[in-house]
């Protein structure tokens, strides 16, 4: 029996030394708003390079009827690991969603490519040169349009989060639970506008013209 107990007190010693560590220290995306190009906003942000803040940001109006666009164009996760621990690969997710409706699901997931092993220069300009320290994400491109589903006008919200899968189990880039989210103004086309307003002239033109004729 004293054997016996010597060998688990070893045997949870040895599991011990094997200890794993990883995680998430950065999250960035970029975002086309109308055809600007790429702008990077930061979520979990590191280093001395702030970027615009994804969470409370404002895209603008966006024409949700015709010639608008607002779409993610990139994205990027910063990971760490050490001793046994191992990061095998990132995510990420996003919903779009009018203010004051309940949320739909998130989508499925956009999945990143590994970019790059510490010394790497992330989103923000600032280097990372730990050890263990990982680039995940995707270079500039179109990867969603976020106006799928936009069909009124009004503020709209987008809400994203990150995850890192690992072999300690998903790690998460969530803002705590509460997830980022930024918002736009969905607006129809000046010609829907214009036209509108042409409606209402000519129907004012009408009714003043039947109270003319009107004995």
């Amino acid at each position: 029996m004293k054997k016996l107990l010597i060998a688990a007190v070893a045997s949870i010693a040895l599991s011990s030394g094997a200890f794993a560590g990883v995680g998430i220290f950065g999250s960035y995306i970029g975002i086309n708003a109308n055809g600007g190009g790429n702008t990077w906003y930061g979520a979990q942000e590191w280093g001395g390079n702030p970027t615009p803040d994804f969470q409370g940001g404002d895209f603008g109006s966006i024409n949700y009827v015709s010639g608008g666009s607002l779409v993610i164009s990139a994205y990027q996760v910063q990971t760490f690991k050490f001793d046994a621990g191992d990061i095998t690969g990132a995510n990420l997710y996003y919903r779009v969603y009018k203010q004051g409706d309940t949320p739909g699901s998130f989508s499925s997931a956009i999945v990143a490519g590994f970019i790059s092993n510490s010394p790497f220069t992330a989103a923000n300009g600032s280097t990372a040169s730990g050890g263990g320290d990982q680039n995940w994400g995707l270079g500039v491109g179109s990867y969603a349009n976020l106006l799928t589903g936009v069909n009124s006008t009004g503020t709209w919200n987008v809400e994203i989060y990150f995850d890192a899968t690992s072999n300690e189990g998903t790690q998460f880039s969530n803002n705590g639970g509460a997830n980022y989210i930024a918002t736009f103004n969905a607006v129809p086309e000046p010609s829907t506008y214009a036209l509108l307003a042409m409606s209402a002239i000519a129907m004012g033109g009408y009714v003043i013209r039947r109270r003319r004729r009107s004995p």
